[in-house]
């Protein structure tokens, strides 16, 4: 797969089926993990902390999807695509904080 139109769809599948198993277990997590394997089984990962927990399958396509951008334009054909969620903790625990007053 050299198109990244044909990859950012075959994420959201994937982060589909990660969140869903989030919701059963009523989780969530701040670091959403991209895993790319390509063509030559050469493999990188890379991942991202956000300040707050994802709240929903969308947050974590788009910040995987985001991540797979910035790997575009490649050489290399992809072969297997991943996503995963962790630095877990209870979605009931989440505190939307204040925004402070500028003045």
């Amino acid at each position: 797969m050299f198109d990244l139109g044909a990859a950012r769809a075959e994420l959201v599948p994937l982060a589909e089926k990660v969140w869903t198993n989030c919701e059963v277990r009523e989780i969530s997590g701040r670091t959403v993990t991209l895993k790319v394997k390509f063509a030559d089984f050469q493999q990188i990962t890379r991942s991202r902390s956000l300040p707050h927990l994802v709240m929903d399958a969308d947050e974590m396509i788009a910040v995987s999807q985001s991540m797979l951008a910035d790997l575009f334009p490649i050489e290399k054909g992809i072969r297997l695509l991943g996503v995963t969620l962790s630095s877990f903790g209870a979605r009931d625990s989440v505190v939307i904080p204040d925004q402070l007053a500028l003045f």
